[in-house]
């Protein structure tokens, strides 16, 4: 549960890039419309290029805070999996949604002003 919690904590640094980028890819299938299943390859690889690029940049920018998370028994390793498989599954979630149901502009523009908003308060917090 303690390492449940650090992993938690180390995530909210990224989160905002991450689900950013998985918006800008809903909003991208959503813009497409039918010919959604031609771009479905290019969306997975900006993902994955992007959940790789942001946590080498977490790590490169966050090199003493990984000295915490280190000296709390969580690797680097650990922190990369752990937040990427769980935005990932994020991502795999929203893009579904996408594809079966389809997800309205106003709802869409409800999450991303709740997300941000809530981000925000709890960021200054």
């Amino acid at each position: 549960m303690r390492k449940l919690r650090l992993i938690t904590r180390f995530y909210n640094g990224v989160f905002l890039i991450n689900f950013l980028i998985t918006l800008s890819c809903v909003y991208s299938m959503r813009h497409f419309g039918d010919d959604v299943y031609k771009i479905i390859g290019l969306l997975f690889w900006y993902k994955v290029i992007s959940l790789i690029l942001v946590f080498y940049i977490t790590v490169y920018y966050r090199k003493n805070e990984q000295y915490y998370y280190q000296n709390l028994g969580v690797s680097k390793l650990q922190l990369g999996l752990t937040t990427s498989a769980f935005d990932f599954m994020l991502w795999l979630v929203f893009i579904l949604v996408q594809l079966l149901i389809g997800i309205p502009a106003y709802v869409f523009n409800i999450v991303l002003w709740g997300v941000l908003l809530i981000y925000l308060y709890l960021y200054n917090k």
